[in-house]
């Protein structure tokens, strides 16, 4: 709408007409009211931090500056959708792999809590000692059988301390830096965290946002604290006379391709849709690694399934021998 030249009180008093859900029309409503009041669209934005992340309002804000607030809104529109469309890419995806996980632990569980007490029974029937096999099934039994919730509470525990000292920038530096030396979940953290950065570059850059003030914005955009870090000197390079590639050159979080194409941007001046190609290249490369990771989740869960039976199978075998020989009136195995 605000490209067909409409104000944007009365965009937004369209959408709010058009809206089905009362929270949403009245939250519509409080924005055009704040604009009646000669307040910006950014300062709005800002008020409202639990439906506009910061750098939302950062980019509105250029918006404005520029006088290219109808281009930055849609820009950002686009953002959003492909945003949404990666994060239900992620949730499809797990879907499978959650559900083998599921069935693991219900067959887990059904395992020691109904076979292995029953079979146990005939050793006690039998007043015999029972095998350290069958000990530590019954250990496990008895855990699964009466002590189940101190998992999920150790786990809701756990989650809550986390949340709480997360503020602590010690500790979230400290969590960072584990999370990206992970094997490939690493590699996909930081792409995900480039593919929002380069967007942003993306967006002011076409709006003809000043190029410092471009990498301060969508340096905050950035979540992980350790790849944030190394984002901190770009804008003193910038300062510095270089350019944008030359700044973010031996950046490690970088895609390897993007210097290079970005030097094409720069020599043939379209930056702006240079990293837009660069942004579509890197996401699609991260659906893949997502979907590798998922791909070594699943036989990995098998496995841990196959191992659990092998467990219970073997010590029952184990077990049985005793009962055979016992029966046989031989020494026990």
């Amino acid at each position: 709408m605000l490209d067909s030249h409409i104000p944007l009180e009365r965009a937004l008093a369209i959408i709010a007409d058009s809206s089905a859900e009362a929270e949403q029309r009245d939250f519509v409503n409080s924005l055009r009211q704040g604009l009646h009041e000669g307040k910006k669209f950014s300062e709005l934005a800002r008020s409202h931090g639990a439906l506009f992340p910061g750098y939302y309002a950062n980019l509105i804000e250029s918006g404005e500056e520029t006088g290219c607030l109808p281009e930055v809104v849609n820009e950002l529109h686009k953002f959003m959708g492909e945003s949404k469309e990666l994060k239900d890419f992620i949730v499809s995806s797990s879907i499978y792999p959650l559900a083998i996980l599921t069935v693991t632990i219900i067959v887990t569980v059904v395992l020691f809590t109904v076979f292995v007490p029953r079979f146990a029974k005939i050793f006690v029937d039998m007043g015999r000692e029972m095998p350290p096999s069958m000990e530590f099934l019954l250990t496990m039994s008895a855990f699964f059988s009466y002590a189940w919730w101190l998992a999920p509470l150790a786990a809701v525990g756990g989650w809550l301390l986390l949340k709480k000292f997360m503020g602590e920038r010690e500790l979230r530096l400290a969590i960072s830096k584990l999370v990206l030396k992970l094997p490939l979940f690493g590699r996909i953290v930081v792409d995900l965290e480039m593919c929002k950065y380069i967007r942003t570059l993306a967006i002011l850059i076409a709006n003809h946002v000043e190029i410092i003030r471009t990498v301060r914005i969508s340096g905050r955009i950035i979540s992980n604290p350790v790849v944030a870090a190394g984002f901190g000197e770009i804008d003193r390079k910038l300062k510095g006379g270089d350019k944008l590639s030359a700044a973010l050159a031996g950046n490690r979080f970088i895609p390897p391709s993007m210097v290079p194409m970005l030097r094409v941007g720069e020599e043939s001046g379209t930056v702006g849709e240079m990293l837009v190609k660069i942004a579509l290249h890197l996401e699609n490369d991260t659906k893949l690694k997502i979907k590798r990771l998922l791909s070594l989740f699943e036989p990995a869960v098998i496995i841990f399934l196959a191992g659990v039976v092998l467990v219970v199978v073997v010590s029952i075998f184990v077990a049985m021998m005793e009962i055979n020989s016992i029966s046989q009136g031989g020494p026990a195995i």
